[in-house]
């Protein structure tokens, strides 16, 4: 097997990651000469740049490989992770979801985790990328910690198409604390993608006029949690040259974006996802392949519904054992298309409080008139709590339903459809053992 350092990917200085001809001069006579092929390069990003865990808690993850013809190479590279001081966090790469690794908590404190890539060419040599670094701080384990929950890795766009990104910020129980974070900042590292940014959310245009060559760019977004710590995610972008088709997937819950999902022993989580192009086609079909979900955790499994891509989480990890969080990686598959294109969801395992209905969503009310009632738990490490281990609960509804008042508790509630239509139910509740407001938002259909 040959052997290339990163080097090599440099002799054309001039561009950071573009192809770029270097071109030879002077005449004379005689047959032209073909043009070489013009050299591929090679570039690794991590998701993250600043992240925290607790001790003993964990958390995901990821880098990505992509060549400089804007191809996802992730999947023919291997990944190597290291912690500058073990003492303080250790980290393990995934063997089930390639590009991901684990870090664990250790001792409080700072040190900086890093990965090195090299990528496996098509005639078998290798090359071997920069080191890429994030800072990990360790808190103690009794300390609520965040993380951002950043969906593609990647993107692939065409130049023109303006693809909408939510980052959330989610704390060590798999909670949306998104509106709890302040200073939230987007930027772009070059002109090939513009960013819109409209706090957690933000919309990147691709820039790229050239048919012959791919341009990329780092899309950073950081935010302050709630414990003042500035917390840093990167989306590496390629805007492929003009005239290629590019797809990304989506995940949704309920209808709703969906980027990270709360786990029970006792409550599986539920989402779909599908496969949109550039020019915001719906081509799932076309990915008639066997898709793929990749846990980091070996107590997570996913499954499909037959036929569809309505996906179905579980954790086995026993009652009282938790938060554990990690992340399941989507890859959608085609026997017509070359693409693979991934998505990524933050799963937590029996989070330490969250508030979970007693039936699967979406609800259903078959009847128009006919009372139901509906009930929602505050659950402990999948344990189940009595209402008054919560105060103040309120419900609150949109659509064709109506609140007849609470049935056997305050966590109870009488609904009844009025009309055919989709409806709401936001229910609240602020937990006692940590002052915390819970809320929890249900979805149904009035048939």
């Amino acid at each position: 097997m040959k052997a290339r350092t990163w080097l090599s990917g440099l002799v054309c200085a001039a561009a950071t990651f573009l192809v770029a001809a270097c071109g030879g001069g002077g005449g004379g006579s005689g047959p032209a000469t073909p043009a070489a092929a013009p050299a591929v390069n090679y570039a690794a990003k991590l998701n993250v740049s600043t992240a925290e865990v607790g001790v003993g808690r964990t958390i995901t993850i990821s880098a990505v490989a992509v060549d400089s013809n804007g191809n996802d190479v992730t999947p023919s590279t291997s990944f190597a992770w290291t912690s500058v001081d073990t003492a303080v966090a250790s980290v393990v790469g995934s063997t089930a979801a390639i590009g991901n690794a684990v870090v664990t908590g250790v001792n409080p404190g700072t040190t900086k985790v890093q990965v090195v890539a090299t990528v496996k060419t098509a005639d078998n040599s290798t090359v071997q990328l920069p080191a890429e670094t994030a800072t990990i701080t360790v808190v103690p384990a009794s300390a609520t910690t965040y993380s951002l929950s950043i969906p593609n890795t990647s993107l692939s766009m065409t130049d023109g198409q303006t693809v909408p990104v939510k980052v959330s910020l989610v704390d060590n129980n798999g909670s949306d604390v998104s509106a709890s974070g302040t200073g939230w900042a987007w930027a772009s590292s070059g002109s090939a993608v513009q960013v819109t940014p409209n706090l957690n959310t933000a919309s990147l245009k691709g820039v790229n006029s050239s048919t012959t060559a791919a341009a990329t760019a780092d899309v950073s977004v950081s935010v302050t949690a709630p414990d003042g710590r500035v917390l840093g995610g990167v989306i590496f972008v390629t805007v492929q040259k003009n005239g290629s088709a590019t797809y990304r997937v989506v995940t949704t819950q309920n209808g709703d974006p969906v980027n990270a999902l709360q786990v029970l022993s006792t409550y599986p989580a539920r989402f779909s996802a599908r496969v949109l192009r550039n020019d915001d086609q719906d081509v799932t079909a076309d990915f008639d392949g066997t898709w793929t979900y990749a846990p980091t955790s070996s107590t997570v499994s996913a499954s499909e519904a037959a036929g569809t891509h309505d996906v179905t989480v579980s954790t086995s990890l026993a009652k009282d054992d938790g938060p554990k969080l990690g992340t399941l990686t989507v890859t959608a598959v085609s026997t017509k298309l070359a693409a693979k294109p991934t998505a990524s969801l933050t799963v937590v395992e029996n989070p330490e409080w969250s508030l979970m209905p007693d039936v699967q969503q979406p609800l259903v009310l078959t009847m128009i008139g006919i009372p139901i009632p509906v009930t929602v738990g505050l659950k402990h490490f999948g344990n189940d709590m009595a209402s008054s281990a919560c105060t103040g609960w309120t419900w609150a509804s949109t659509g064709p339903v109506a609140l007849g008042g609470s049935g056997v508790g305050p966590n109870q509630e009488i609904v009844t459809g009025t009309a055919p239509g989709d409806f709401t139910l936001t229910v609240s509740c602020t937990n006692v053992a940590d002052g915390k407001l819970m809320t929890v938002k249900l979805v149904g259909t009035v048939k």
